[in-house]
C-alpha cells in the first residue's frame, strides 16, 4: 500500500494507494485507518524498526545507480537545505533513531488519523451496468 512521503516546508503527503471493488471500498479505508491508528498508539516494534533502518540504509545507493538518478537525488537534497556532507553521515543519522524516538515520531504523525481522499466510482454506479441503447432502425 505504500507509495511514497514528500516532504514540503510546512507539510507533508503521505501517498499510499490499494484496490477494492466499490463496495468494498469502506471496509479497505476502514482497515487502513485502524492499522494508522494502532501504529499511532504504539508505535513499530524493535524488529520492525531494525527491518526499516535496514531497508532505509540498504536502498539508498539504489536510488543513486545511474547519473540521472544520481543528478537528481543531489538536486532534491539540495532543495531539502540538506548539507552537502549528507550522503556520507546518512547511515549515521538512521542509526541514531532509536525505538523511543519513532514511538513519539508515530504518535506525533499519526496520533490524529489520515485525511483520505478517495478516487473512485461510488458503490451504486459501479453496481449498475450502463444501459443499452437499441439500435436504430434505418430510415431507408
Amino acid at each position: 500500500m505504500f507509495e511514497s512521503l514528500l516532504w514540503m516546508d510546512h507539510s507533508a503527503l503521505f501517498i499510499g494507494n490499494t484496490g477494492t471493488r466499490a463496495d468494498r471500498a469502506g471496509d479497505s479505508i476502514d482497515a487502513i485507518d485502524k492499522e494508522v491508528r494502532q501504529f499511532a498508539e504504539e508505535g513499530p516494534t524493535q524488529q520492525e524498526l531494525d527491518e526499516a533502518k535496514s531497508y532505509l540504509k540498504g536502498s539508498q545507493m539504489l536510488q543513486l545507480d545511474t547519473s540521472s538518478k544520481l543528478a537528481s537525488g543531489l538536486l532534491q537534497y539540495q532543495l531539502d537545505r540538506l548539507p552537502i556532507d549528507y550522503l556520507e553521515k546518512r547511515n549515521g543519522l538512521i542509526d541514531a533513531v532509536t525505538l523511543d524516538d519513532a514511538k513519539k515520531a508515530a504518535k506525533r504523525l499519526w496520533g490524529q488519523g489520515l485525511l483520505t481522499v478517495i478516487v473512485g466510482r461510488s458503490p451504486q454506479a459501479a453496481a449498475q451496468p450502463a444501459a443499452a441503447t437499441p439500435p436504430q432502425p434505418s430510415a431507408n
